[in-house]
């Protein structure tokens, strides 16, 4: 049984608290290594040998299981494995930046910050895919350097503190604002996605004046959650458990508290460089599906894809992503338009499902398949991980007749694969009649390529609602071809 897990990651520099299935961590750096503990602070362990001046805006792509960070020694973005094995270089820039990035595992980019000194100093915010290829400015002209980046990637805004503000900005670059202004100095922000809320970390100007301060998303209703800090840099939320983490630069630690304020403790001492450096995935939310597998073959001229969950909760249903060869994934099927991808809301039981590719796949090409569940409140969640590719090979006997072939399994329960092949390129019906000729579903209704087709039937009639057993009849239209068969559903 394979799991898959979501997070909202909020960053800013290199301490990483993380939650992820093999077991919950926090990452720091501690100059000039990466350290790792358990979430009370025990266990601490090196991960990475000693690297020059510092990683900085440590990070971790639950996805692949992988740390990004940036070494000051030539701003290098680098990655690793989150025991620090694998070690690979992404990309350098030049200008300085390497205090703010964030990872959005949904469309696998990352984002960071950028300044560039051609024609004088010009901060900017570039996006990058996860190998550091394609880079495009996103937002450039600004007021000073990017201290911090939060996504909302449902909403497709990027958050961000510049010149003791925080701004918003959507991910093509239009529709900049500025949501707080504050006469001190703002430094670090993460997002409550649920419960819409923006936390930052305020050092004020003053000894020990530095606060907490948590508001709305668009920035209204501020309120002070703690007073009276050193210096404080980075902060980040355990939602699941309801928990602030702080790093304090004057303090040289590492704090959590309650989200009202209350329960402070230290995690981490002793951290010899600042904790400005310092940042936090929150914890996993509960799984909407748990997916048991997912598997992908041919079955004549379409390929079939059957997965099964162990439980859902609040699934609206499944989007279905195919991609050719190393191109980009592009989304094929939704549960919209497809009533075998709707999903079943809240259950505890094993459910199975089926989707039938019947497009017109080009011969000796490599297809990869993968599906996402949607929440019904509109989060989606790819299932990366259970990506299956395949070899699509036209079948060497050519289709020469229009025919309608009896459905497999028959009898069956719950539900069956009705076959049929097209002679040409033809407009296709298939509909589904009781045993007194009443109109029970319609399964096809569209255009269609020569070739070998398949569709399943899940024992439902038009409104989705199960039928009783019994005796059915199912009849093909295609052109001036119409053939009827007889099956049997048995409950």
């Amino acid at each position: 049984m394979h799991k898959f897990t979501k997070a909202f990651i909020s960053l800013s520099l290199p301490l990483c608290f993380i939650a992820n299935v093999n077991a919950q961590k926090i990452y720091w750096s501690d100059q000039p290594n990466l350290k790792r503990a358990d979430l009370d602070g025990s266990n601490v362990e090196d991960i990475t040998p000693a690297i020059f001046n510092g990683p900085r805006a440590v990070t971790v792509n639950k996805t692949e299981s992988k740390i990004y960070w940036v070494d000051q020694n030539g701003f290098n973005y680098r990655k690793s494995d989150l025991d620090g094995t694998n070690l690979e270089t992404l990309f350098n820039t030049t200008g300085g930046a390497g205090t703010a990035m964030a990872i959005d595992e949904t469309n696998s980019n990352i984002y960071h910050g950028n300044v560039s000194f051609v024609g004088g100093f010009n901060p900017f915010i570039e996006k990058r895919n996860l190998d550091g290829s394609n880079n495009s400015t996103i937002i450039s002209s600004l007021s000073g350097s990017v201290k911090d980046i939060a996504l909302d990637v449902n909403n497709s805004l990027i958050y961000f503190t510049v010149s003791n503000t925080i701004q918003t900005v959507n991910f093509d670059g239009s529709n900049q604002q500025t949501i707080v202004t504050a006469t001190s100095n703002i430094q670090d922000i993460t997002l409550d996605l649920t419960n819409n809320k923006l936390y930052y970390t305020d050092q004020n100007t003053g000894l020990n004046t530095g606060k907490v301060v948590r508001t709305d998303l668009d920035g209204s209703n501020p309120t002070d959650i703690l007073t009276a800090l050193s210096n404080p840099e980075d902060i980040h939320l355990d939602v699941t458990n309801s928990q602030i983490y702080w790093g304090d630069g004057g303090e040289d630690k590492i704090f959590r508290c309650n989200f009202d304020g209350t329960g402070t403790e230290t995690i981490v001492t002793g951290v010899s460089i600042s904790i400005a450096d310092f940042s936090l995935v929150s914890a996993d939310a509960p799984l909407s599906v748990e997916l048991n597998y997912f598997t992908a073959r041919q079955i004549e001229n379409s390929i079939q894809l059957s997965w099964a969950t162990a439980s859902e909760t609040e699934n609206e249903g499944f989007n279905v992503y195919r991609k050719l060869g190393n191109e980009d994934f592009v989304k094929i099927a939704s549960h919209k338009s497809h009533t075998e991808l709707k999903g079943q809301g809240n259950t505890s039981l094993e459910t199975f499902y089926t989707f039938n590719d019947n497009s017109k796949l080009q011969n000796g090409e490599f297809y990869t398949y993968l599906i996402s569940d949607v929440e019904t409140n509109g989060i989606e969640t790819k299932h990366e991980e259970s990506a299956q590719s395949v070899l699509f090979e036209v079948q060497s006997q050519e289709v020469r007749k229009f025919e309608l072939k009896q459905n497999y399994p028959n009898p069956f329960n719950p539900s069956t694969t009705i076959s049929y092949n097209l002679a040409k390129d033809s407009k296709v019906s298939l509909k589904i009649y009781n045993e007194i000729g009443e109109f029970v579903k319609e399964l096809t209704n569209g255009f269609r390529y020569e070739g070998s087709h398949n569709v399943i039937w899940d024992g439902t009639n038009n409104n989705g609602k199960s039928v009783s057993s019994g005796t059915y009849f199912y009849k093909i239209s295609a052109g001036t071809f119409t053939q009827t068969n007889k099956m049997i559903l048995l409950k």
